[in-house]
């Protein structure tokens, strides 16, 4: 297992340290799914997985189901 340490920025970015991105084959234009198991979050690439089958594993939204969808439709542009 390797470990690495990065922060936050103001706007809330982080830098994916060049071995992780390295290890999972991360490119420029990439999208990550970021998954959270209790204390911990995990980082996945996201290609060829359909966006379904990523919000299956989610729990119930604070929105209703038309805002999400409006929401989840701009973050992927």
């Amino acid at each position: 297992m390797e470990v690495s340490v990065a922060s936050v920025t103001t706007k809330g970015q982080v830098t994916i340290p060049k071995h992780i991105r390295e290890a999972l084959g991360l490119r420029e234009g990439d999208r990550v799914v970021f998954i959270i198991e209790g204390e911990r979050a995990v980082i996945r690439k996201a290609s060829g997985e359909k966006l379904s089958e990523i919000l299956v594993r989610q729990t119930p939204w604070a929105e209703t189901s038309l805002a999400f969808q409006k929401r989840l439709r701009e973050e992927w542009r």
